[in-house]
């Protein structure tokens, strides 16, 4: 594993975890001097997403979507989704039992560690083609992202393109994309025009 995963994992279950100790400080009496242990555990928490998840909502997402419709989608529709659920459901979880909205919140925490191990892939070192690369053959194969990633080694541009003409999609569609997305102009874009022709 590399940084990002590496981040995603550390920040998962620290925050779990410090959201699982929350309770049980909380459990044994409702007001006495234990309380500001309670308390204390919350800056722990605080400094681990700071540091580990909240950055990846903004960097991650943009890295693994697809160089067509990157520009359209964006983490803050993920932030928003999330940000929803979160207003919607914990006043219901808090009015049910006031004690388990920690533990609501340890239980996505956790639900978000296993997604990350699952379906996340370390992108760190490989060029935005490629991440398109590991999931379009994790689709066409029927295999999961992770491990296509873990027996793909990093590729340059042109292997690439040509992965892609082999997987039988259209490299004109990513050259272009990927002219856009780095602001190239036609007397800079040379070696997409080099790739193309081959």
């Amino acid at each position: 594993m590399e940084k990002y995963l590496s981040l995603i994992m550390v920040g998962a279950f620290a925050t779990v975890y410090t959201f699982a100790t929350i309770p049980s400080i909380f459990l044994i009496e409702r007001e006495n001097e234990d309380n500001a242990k309670g308390a204390a555990v919350v800056f722990p928490f605080i400094t681990f997403f700071a540091f580990t998840l909240l950055p990846l909502l903004w960097i991650y997402p943009p890295e693994i979507n697809p160089l067509s419709t990157r520009t359209l989608i964006a983490s803050t529709c993920a932030n928003w989704i999330c940000n929803f659920a979160l207003v919607l459901f914990t006043p219901l979880v808090a009015d049910h039992s006031p004690r388990s909205v920690d533990l609501f919140f340890a239980l996505f925490k956790f639900i978000g560690l296993i997604f990350g191990v699952f379906f996340y892939v370390e992108t760190a070192g490989r060029q935005l083609g490629e991440v398109d690369r590991i999931y379009a053959k994790a689709h066409i194969e029927g295999k999961m992202a992770w491990r296509v990633a873990q027996d793909m080694p990093k590729l340059n541009f042109e292997e690439i393109v040509q992965q892609f003409r082999g997987l039988g999609l259209d490299t004109n569609e990513l050259a272009a994309h990927e002219k856009i997305e780095l602001g190239l102009n036609s007397n800079s874009g040379q070696e997409l025009e080099e790739v193309r022709e081959k």
